[in-house]
């Protein structure tokens, strides 16, 4: 499946009204509007997030988060370019208004490289 065909499925299924769990708009999820949470954590941050969270539960020195290379994970504009390339600008702008709220909530800017695939 590729990524286009992925996202029409998202969207396919939002237009049924049931979405799957896993790609669900975490705003939906997680209710921050509705959940008054003591610490929210971003992949991005991950590593810093867990530290600070184990600090403020004065967890003992013996408990820590695995180091790995979140870092390469990230993704980056080559990664969105790859991703969004055959993607039809109407799906992209319908993809995005599915996930207004979690850039809205959490605090995400749209990748460069994908606003300007909305005006190809």
């Amino acid at each position: 499946m590729t990524f286009a065909e992925f996202v029409r499925y998202v969207l396919w299924e939002r237009d049924r009204g049931h979405v799957d769990v896993h790609w669900r708009p975490q705003y939906d999820v997680c209710r921050p509007c509705h959940i008054k949470y003591d610490y929210i954590g971003y992949y991005e941050t991950m590593r810093d997030d867990a530290k600070d969270i184990l600090h403020t539960v004065a967890a003992s020195s013996d408990v820590h988060f695995p180091e790995e290379d979140f870092d390469s994970r990230l993704p980056n504009s080559n990664t969105y370019l790859e991703l969004f390339d055959n993607v039809p600008a109407d799906d992209i702008r319908r993809i995005l208004d599915f996930y207004r709220n979690d850039y809205k909530v959490f605090g995400y800017e749209i990748p460069q490289i994908i606003r300007r695939r909305l005006h190809d």
